[in-house]
């Protein structure tokens, strides 16, 4: 009878332990890698090393080993020639923790010197749909990538908010029309792969553009400073609470 109980209570841990695991907060451990543009580089931040949206999310889980291998000005193409050698390298033979992907808002911002880009209509001389053929094309060749070296670490990609968003700023308006198209085509790649998710700050950066970004600073900067990149770690910090 003892013998009985004895075995039932363990069993009752176990499976009590086993509902805390499902019901609560996922830790991570391994390595953390970072691939992508400028955002993901920590630029904007006052010091990418600790308030850059990669450096909160590593202090979040507890200053795992960081390899952050994104750059600025880097598009999708890049992060494949550039970056992901180095990121399959990394991951040979070594526990990944997570890796987040910021790529994508670079290809788009290649449009900006063709005028036709910031008319609403878009008309045909503006090559927005083969720009967002070839970022889906490339982050499905940079996912499938990932996933050939690693089936199951979390992959978390970044959904762009609208940076000019409530600034008056001239790309304002173009930027509303055209992220919401790249997120789109972010999210539908993602949904194909396993343990695949994506981050959204968006709704945080409605109309809140001049709070959370350099826009309207002197000199002008787009990307996000200390607050905008507490607001995309929190982003990431949210998915990753209950794993992808």
């Amino acid at each position: 009878m003892r013998r009985t109980g004895t075995i039932l209570f363990a069993l009752a841990l176990t499976i009590l332990g086993a509902t805390c695991h499902a019901s609560g907060r996922v830790f991570y451990t391994g390595v953390y890698i970072s691939l992508g543009d400028s955002i993901a580089a920590g630029n904007g931040a006052s010091d990418p090393a600790t308030t850059s949206f990669v450096a909160l999310v590593d202090h979040d889980e507890g200053a795992l080993p960081l390899i952050n291998l994104a750059k600025a000005g880097a598009r999708t193409q890049d992060v494949i020639d550039q970056q992901m050698p180095w990121a399959v390298g990394a991951m040979n033979g070594r526990d990944v923790a997570f890796i987040t992907i910021s790529a994508g808002g670079n290809d788009l911002a290649a449009l900006i010197p063709n005028a036709s880009c910031v008319q609403d209509p878009l008309p045909a001389s503006c090559p927005l749909e083969a720009t967002l053929r070839k970022v889906a094309a490339n982050l499905d060749t940079i996912l499938s990538r990932l996933r050939a070296e690693n089936k199951t670490a979390p992959i978390v990609l970044l959904a762009y908010p609208n940076l000019f968003s409530g600034t008056g700023h001239p790309f304002e308006a173009p930027a509303g029309r055209v992220l919401p198209r790249l997120d789109e085509v972010i999210r539908n790649v993602a949904s194909k792969y396993p343990h695949t998710t994506v981050a959204d700050p968006s709704a945080a950066f409605e109309g809140h553009g001049g709070e959370l970004t350099h826009v309207l600073d002197t000199p002008f900067d787009p990307h996000p400073n200390d607050a905008g990149h507490r607001v995309i770690a929190d982003a990431f910090i949210d998915v990753l609470k209950t794993g992808p």
